[in-house]
């Protein structure tokens, strides 16, 4: 006797079926909830500064504007003639402004005596960018010896590409501070964590801050004492951990 013959509107159903039951055992809708734990963790690196900026005002008097002008240029020329000479390129140094107007002289305390102009000031700001920081000194002595007055400075800072450095190292640290916090936490409580789940960097990296001087004279009195030193580039994060 011949064994019954399925035919497709008998299998269909039972594949509907199969299906049916599969998804029920399964139940894709239920998406199961994963525990997490958050910690907050900080990195830090190290970061020596590497360059630094110096600003300089060049100032000239004369009773005709435009002669204070042109013996200010002279100043200048001369300030950024001998600051090449010690190896500064030119991208680093600066015009910031210039500046040129009426001085006026001690007036008297007697009024309605209107004050009067006694001469013409016309001044230059320059911004000086030292790359090499053993060249401070020179630098500040070229300035001084060359007319500049009103010196400001040193600002200190890191260049880009040992910051960025600075600042991979340290989120580096705060990953495995945060892994060390986590897992603490974790078995205090009788768990134990799994992988990352999330990290949001918190906030901007701490960077060294400059060292200032006001005026040459306080200034002169520094310059043999700039040292780069040593910071810290620090930066925070926000992880999430699975918590098993």
């Amino acid at each position: 006797m011949k064994p019954p013959k399925v035919t497709a509107s008998l299998l269909w159903p039972i594949v509907v079926l199969v299906i049916a039951l599969v998804v029920i055992w399964v139940k894709p809708w239920q998406t199961k909830t994963v525990q997490t734990i958050s910690v907050s963790a900080q990195g830090k690196a190290e970061a020596v500064p590497s360059i630094a900026k110096i600003t300089a005002n060049i100032q000239s008097n004369n009773q005709n504007l435009d002669q204070a002008r042109a013996e200010n240029q002279k100043k200048v020329d001369a300030v950024v003639s001998k600051l090449k000479t010690l190896g500064l390129d030119e991208k680093d140094i600066k015009t910031n402004y210039i500046s040129g107007n009426q001085s006026y002289g001690a007036q008297p305390m007697m009024y309605p005596i209107p004050p009067r102009p006694n001469t013409n000031s016309f001044s230059t700001s320059l911004e000086i960018t030292i790359r090499n920081l053993k060249n401070a000194d020179a630098v500040t002595a070229a300035l001084t010896s060359n007319g500049a007055t009103n010196i400001y400075g040193p600002q200190l800072t890191v260049d880009d590409t040992k910051l960025e450095a600075a600042k991979s190292q340290a989120r580096q640290n705060a990953v495995d501070n945060a892994k060390v916090k986590a897992k603490e936490l974790a078995q205090a409580s009788g768990r134990s964590v799994g992988k990352v789940v999330s990290i949001k960097e918190q906030g901007d990296y701490a960077y060294p801050m400059p060292m200032m001087a006001v005026g040459s004279e306080d200034l002169m009195m520094k310059q043999s004492q700039i040292q780069p030193g040593q910071n810290d580039v620090t930066i925070n994060l926000l992880v999430d951990f699975e918590l098993k």
